[in-house]
């Protein structure tokens, strides 16, 4: 249930206006209450030096950034944790560990867990894409898209962030089980998956993600790659003389998002270049984060589409200035040694490492520092339990067998 829950696909949010109202409050809630319990009573946490990283990244950084807004802007320190409300789901890596210990399970039936959920997380946001699923009324949301215009022509209409974290791990895992074994069942799924980015997330780095994801996967099968794009080519063309308008709409949005994104300055390079001149003019102090629940935020003393979320270690320059090179040393460094020290890695951890490296090669964009706790909290319980378990196996030996066949060879040999 917790792997569910964190898919946040039952949840009220600003781009998805039907769930249960208050669900994400209360879950983050739990969250905290549940992480400081563990910290209290349970020794095993201290045992690895992957809690003190949680510890910083989940609970130093948002509470410096909120500490750096009250200093520069005046802000309650509880609107800057509210606007930093998303760096302390890195603390579920508090209750998923202890759950792991608990419950015992293995990679792959942790790999059940997660595709279940995904498929769930799909399952919702089709239903909530083609209207099944009515919205919540009496709530309202400040909504933080860029608007090209009336709400007719803007680019990217009925774009939801539906479970878009663990759809990636499941199509990366399923892209793993495809470069072993190649059946229809799982070439669907991934085509499945495939068209909910498209037509539901709408993301185009996570696009660019999927596309290196599956050229590295299949860097040394060749033959499984052609197989699998043989395979979903005919169905793509079966499914194109079955739907052809459905398809030229989509040509037309493909080409739409692709002239956008490359030509003219865009809003991530009008962002970057303000904050590069306000923390120079702050002489390379950090200036926090402002809350849109405050005066307006970032709105009203920049423009409507300011976004720390939109630039990546560049927002997080703007929050602590010159101490940035130190929190993504430690950040980036701390995961990739969790990782490293994970060993035999399944199709789930290996899933799990992609988006974080991706993150690390695109950090100028991915904004995984500040809010990407929900994936990455969950994962880092996943490498240290399955390290640990590991490590504790008994060796492989030498078995009986092997040895009665050695002794019968010595006997013969004299």
């Amino acid at each position: 249930m917790l792997v569910l829950a964190n898919s946040a696909c039952f949840f009220l949010t600003d781009d998805k206006k039907a769930g249960i109202p208050y669900l994400r409050e209360l879950f983050l809630l739990a969250i905290l209450a549940a992480s400081a319990l563990l910290l209290l009573t349970w020794k095993r946490l201290y045992q690895s030096k992957a809690c003190l990283w949680i510890v910083f990244i989940g609970i130093c950084l948002p509470v410096m950034s909120s500490i750096l807004a009250k200093l520069n802007f005046g802000q309650p320190i509880v609107y800057g944790l509210l606007e930093e409300r998303r760096s302390f789901y890195f603390l579920i890596f508090f209750p998923t560990l202890f759950l792991l210990y608990k419950a015992k399970p293995t990679e792959p039936q942790l790999e059940r867990f997660f595709l279940v959920s995904g498929l769930f997380c799909v399952a919702v946001g089709f239903l909530y894409y083609f209207k099944i699923i009515p919205q919540n009324s009496g709530f309202a949301f400040e909504v933080d898209a860029k608007e090209l215009g009336s709400e007719e022509s803007m680019l990217r209409p009925n774009r939801y962030r539906i479970g878009s974290g663990y759809v990636s791990i499941c199509a990366f895992m399923i892209m793993y089980s495809l470069r072993r074994q190649i059946t229809l069942a799982r070439v669907m799924l991934l085509l499945l998956f495939t068209a909910y980015l498209w037509l539901v997330l709408q993301t185009r780095s996570t696009m660019v993600v999927w596309a290196l994801a599956g050229l590295w996967i299949f860097r040394d099968r060749i033959g499984s790659l052609l197989k699998l794009g043989a395979v979903a080519s005919v169905i793509l063309v079966v499914s194109y003389f079955m739907l052809p308008d459905f398809y030229a709409t989509q040509f037309e949005r493909f080409d739409a998002l692709l002239n956008e994104a490359t030509t003219g300055p865009g809003v991530r390079n009008i962002t970057t270049g303000i904050i590069l001149q306000e923390v120079a003019k702050n002489w390379y102090i950090g200036m926090g984060a402002l809350s849109l629940q405050w005066n307006g935020g970032f709105s009203t003393l920049y423009n409507p589409w300011f976004y720390l979320s939109d630039v990546g270690i560049v927002g997080v320059y703007y929050r602590f200035g010159f101490l940035t090179p130190v929190i993504a040393l430690v950040f980036y460094g701390g995961f990739l040694s969790i990782m490293r020290d994970c060993k035999n890695k399944g199709d789930l951890l290996s899933a799990m490492k992609l988006p974080f490296v991706f993150g690390l090669i695109n950090m100028f964009l991915s904004n995984s520092i500040m809010y990407g706790g929900d994936l990455l909290g969950i994962s880092a319980a996943c490498f240290l339990y399955f390290s640990r378990v590991r490590a504790k196996a008994p060796a492989p030996s030498t078995t009986h067998n092997e040895r009665i066949s050695y002794d019968k060879f010595q006997h013969r040999y004299h």
